[in-house]
């Protein structure tokens, strides 16, 4: 039942991403912004979709809250800095500083690097109580969040 609903799942994000894609291509300038609530929202979804695929025993669920703060608070994080940038986007700048776009680039690294640090640490004592099928999951899981709302 639950390959059918994944698969069914699957192929409806394929066929709408599909239609959205060529309406997209019509109009690049449309693009939807999400606001900072929005974005710590789906967080927060990421994190109890994750919960959820993990089937906790109660033993476990003792190590998810460090896990769940950490991802809470890059999530607010990246909601803040995303806001941020929108704003020095919206700017008008007549010539582009290869320089200043560097430096910008660093620090952007530097948090990305200090976030990912702070969430292996929180990570780590419930990696530790996974069994290997749930390690194998949570990989997958946190892979998959790879792609951030503010990751270009």
């Amino acid at each position: 039942m639950r390959k059918t609903l994944v698969f069914l799942t699957a192929a409806a994000l394929m066929a709408g991403s599909s239609l959205t894609g060529s309406a997209l291509a019509r109009d690049r300038e449309v693009r939807v912004e999400l606001t900072a609530n929005q974005i710590t929202d789906q967080f927060s979804a990421n994190t109890a979709r994750i919960k959820a695929d993990l089937r906790l025993t109660p033993e476990q669920e003792k190590n998810w809250p460090g896990f769940a703060s950490a991802m809470s608070e890059i999530g607010m994080i990246r909601a803040d800095r995303l806001i941020v940038e929108r704003a020095d986007d919206a700017q008008p700048r007549v010539l582009v500083d290869v320089i200043e776009q560097m430096r910008r680039q660093s620090k952007y690294l530097g948090e990305r690097s200090v976030e990912r640090k702070k969430l292996a640490d929180a990570a780590q004592p419930l990696f530790a109580s996974l069994n290997d099928q749930q390690k194998q999951r949570f990989g997958k899981e946190l892979l998959g969040l790879s792609r951030w709302p503010d990751d270009n």
